[in-house]
Order: C-alpha cells, then sequence, then structure tokens
C-alpha cells in the first residue's frame, strides 16, 4: 500500500508555510500511476505556492513493486552518519526484522533485502533498470 502523510513545510525560499503531501512508500502494483510520477520527480517535492519555487523534501522512501518482487529504499545520505541507523540491517545488508510471519519466507522475502540508495536519481535509475530488464526478459 503506498502511503502518503501531510505536513505542514517552509519553503526555503520564501519562507511560506503550506502542508504539504510527503510519501513513505509507493506502491506501484496498487497504484501504478506513481511510477510516472517519481520519473517526472513529482514525488516529494515541495512546490511553494507563494513563490513558485520546487524543492525536494528530504525523506526515506519506499518503492515497492509487487508484480516485479523488488523494492528499492531511498535515505538521506545523513543517515550513514547515524550509528543507529545501522543497526536496522543484518550484516548482509538485509533489514533486521523479527517476527515476521511464516507465509512472509516465501511471497515477501524480497521486502527485506531492498536495494538501498541514497539520491533520488539512483532510485529512478535502478526502477528503469529494472524495468528494462523485464522487458528484455519478455521478448
Amino acid at each position: 500500500m503506498s502511503k502518503m502523510t501531510p505536513y505542514s513545510l517552509q519553503c526555503p525560499y520564501c519562507g511560506h508555510t503550506q502542508e504539504t503531501m510527503v510519501w513513505a512508500s509507493l506502491n506501484v502494483t496498487q497504484d501504478p500511476e506513481l511510477k510516472a510520477r517519481l520519473y517526472a520527480a513529482e514525488i516529494n517535492r515541495f512546490d511553494c505556492e507563494q513563490c513558485q519555487k520546487q524543492t525536494f523534501i528530504n525523506a526515506p522512501l519506499l518503492y515497492h513493486d509487487m508484480t516485479m518482487q523488488f523494492c528499492v529504499q531511498y535515505y538521506p545520505p545523513e543517515a550513514l552518519d547515524d550509528e543507529d541507523f545501522h543497526r536496522h540491517f543484518n550484516a548482509d545488508g538485509s533489514v533486521a526484522m523479527t517476527g515476521l510471519p511464516a507465509s512472509f519466507a516465501t511471497s515477501g522475502e524480497y521486502l527485506t533485502k531492498p536495494h538501498i540508495v541514497f539520491d533520488m536519481s539512483e532510485m529512478i535509475r535502478y526502477v528503469a533498470f529494472r524495468d528494462h530488464v523485464a522487458e528484455a526478459n519478455r521478448k
């Protein structure tokens, strides 16, 4: 399921405060239009109503494709400097999760091993790569 939450944010250019939707996750199987919005850099973008400038909202974002069974997790680069951040992962880079249902082992294992990125452009390139690989394998 895709998830977004409204936040009151301030424009970094003019200081105007307005409510803006911040996405935490995109499930492109359930909400396919979100992939095009990701490619168009419309996800987690602050569009100031006052000065009309746009800026990226630097918030963690999970991209999830249930059909192709992969996910990509974006974290702001500052997360690398946070000691607590690293504790959420196992030594192999998988997400440290406990108490998962037995069915998760077969149907959702890929969710424990997201492709981790620290740059939104890299997320977009990885999604495009997976799309191109899937298309090439359909031929």
